[in-house]
This record gives structure tokens, C-alpha cells and sequence, in this order.
């Protein structure tokens, strides 16, 4: 969604000179994180020892949010907010009819606004997950169940004028995978519903709201190049700062992810325009995300 952790910088760093209600206004994406992560097509696990490894560099740069009643408003004394991001992300089988997934991120944040420009740069939520296929268990369906969990990588500053790069707390989420293969044509479906449950920040007294997200994409091949449609939704329960419920500051999101890829040496370039479509109480930014993907195995 999802995203994506482009969204979590940039979304914290939007909070970070806003009251202290909207600290939690963050979005945490869905299970691929970085935003060029495509699929393949293929919904089965890799063989065991099999597996990819990914780099990923991305540069955004938001203007405007997304309203608490949805409409776009922009920040406060025309600040600009620009984030640069690189993302390890890495997958491996470990049997056959499971894999093992990891990312680490590293964000640079910058503010520019009437008072002046703030920055911050570090580790932000470092994440891992487990995905299964029913091949463990000797079935051949087109399905599989990832459950993952999301660490801060970094401190999340109590002084409100610093740039936070993590939320400071821990999420579990689990989420259901399918797709389809056309057998005739190299076209594919792929998709994915999915729960987070978001823990509470006790340092700061809050707790983010737990979020419900999907994913939805059509692929393929035109020769050597590789492109996919994918559109990530997201939707945040109400968050909570000391005890008190806030209704208002619910997070949603809605994006459309393209992607074109080429093999390129050993590996495949890919590039991805995430184009925000709706949300609210979160960034409407504009970037690229640049990657390169080496596989093994498979």
C-alpha cells in the first residue's frame, strides 16, 4: 500500500509540526511496503532456497493532505515536505509452501516551512512476515496467508518539533492472497485483503488505530517489459492520544500504483508512480520510486 513506508515518512513528517492529535496520522502499507515491489503473477511460494532481493530508491514531496472530511487542504504557511527513502527488501523459501520476507528502510526527511527547515534521517519500521502456501500441507491452490510484524527501527522523538521516522510502536497484520494466470496470454490478476493490528506507543500515550487494507492488480508481459496496474486501499480505525478517542482523525487512503519493469544485466529495473486517488487525514504527495530486483532459484 501498500504501501507504503513513502507514505509513513511522509505522513509523520507532515504530523511532526502539527498539534499533538495528529502525531498518529501515518499509514502503514500493505504487505510489499515498497512501492515497486510487482508481482510476478505467480500466487504459489518459491522453492525452497529460491528466492529475490531488492533495492529500492524513492523521492516524494507533498504540498497538500487530504482533509479530516476529505477534500485536500494545504499545509499551514505553504510548507513543503520532501522525503527520501531507500528500502532492502529481501525473500527466500525456506521449505517448500513457505517463505521468509524482510525489509529494512532508511528515510531522510526534510521540512521547509515558515520557520525555517527541519530534517531528520535514520532507520525507520523494519518488518518481517512469514507468507504459507497450502504446498506445505500437499495442496496445489491458487491462495496464501502471510502474517508479518512491524518493529520501530528507531526512537520516536517525545519533542514535537523533531521529524519521526517510525511510529515508536509494533503492528502484527495478517492478510489472504490470491490470482490468476492466463494460460493463453502472459497476463495475470493478483490481490490481497488484510488486517493490522496496531499496538499503543506508551512513551507518547497513543494508540494509532488498527487498519484494514487491500491491493488489486493486472499484469503482464509485452516482450522484455514488464508492466502492472495495482490500485492499494487502506482505512484506519480512530486513533488514541491519552486516553481520549478521536473519530476525526481516522486515516484513509486510496492509490494507484503503475509500474513498468525491464530485464536489465542479472536482474529487473522497475519503476513505479504511486498517484494518491482519495484519502483522508494524510499526504497527497507526488514521487517515483526507482528499484532492482535480482532472483535465484526460480
Amino acid at each position: 500500500m501498500g504501501a507504503a513506508d513513502l507514505l509513513v515518512a511522509l505522513a509523520l513528517s507532515w504530523v511532526a509540526v502539527l498539534p499533538s492529535h495528529a502525531r498518529a496520522q501515518a499509514v502503514c502499507s500493505a504487505p510489499h511496503s515498497s512501492p515497486t515491489l510487482a508481482q510476478s503473477g505467480a500466487i504459489t511460494t518459491m522453492p525452497q532456497g529460491a528466492g529475490w532481493l531488492q533495492f529500492s530508491a524513492v523521492a516524494s514531496r507533498a504540498t497538500q493532505s487530504y482533509g479530516p472530511f476529505g477534500g485536500t487542504l494545504e499545509f499551514a504557511g505553504a510548507s513543503e515536505f520532501d522525503t527520501r527513502s531507500a528500502y532492502l527488501t529481501g525473500s527466500v523459501g525456506l521449505v517448500e509452501g513457505l517463505e521468509l520476507w524482510g525489509q529494512l528502510p532508511v528515510h531522510r526527511l526534510e521540512v521547509d516551512g515558515p520557520a525555517g527547515v527541519s530534517r531528520s534521517s535514520g532507520v525507520g519500521d523494519v518488518r518481517a512476515a512469514l507468507r504459507v502456501s497450502p504446498i506445505l500441507f500437499g495442496y496445489e491452490w491458487p491462495v496464501a496467508v502471510r502474517a508479518g510484524i512491524k518493529l520501530p527501527g528507531s526512537d520516536f522523538p517525545v519533542d514535537a518539533t523533531e521529524l519521526p521516522l517510525t511510529e515508536g510502536q509494533r503492528d502484527i497484520d495478517l492478510s489472504v492472497e490470491s490470482g490468476w494466470t492466463s494460460l493463453d496470454h502472459s497476463v495475470y490478476v493478483v490481490g490481497w485483503v488484510g488486517y493490522r493490528w496496531r499496538s499503543e506507543n506508551r512513551e507518547v500515550e497513543y494508540e494509532p488505530g488498527d487498519e484494514f487494507f487491500a491491493h488489486v492488480a493486472v499484469g503482464g508481459k509485452a516482450g522484455s517489459v514488464h508492466w502492472e496496474l495495482g490500485v492499494d486501499a487502506l482505512t484506519g480505525d480512530d486513533l488514541v492520544e491519552q486516553g481520549v478517542r478521536l473519530p476525526s482523525a481516522r486515516r484513509r487512503l486510496v492509490q494507484l500504483l503503475p509500474t513498468v519493469g525491464k530485464e536489465m544485466g542479472l536482474g529487473r529495473l522497475e519503476v513505479t508512480v504511486p498517484i494518491s486517488l482519495a484519502g483522508r487525514n494524510l499526504p497527497v504527495s507526488n514521487g517515483v520510486s526507482v528499484g532492482y530486483r535480482y532472483t535465484w532459484g526460480m
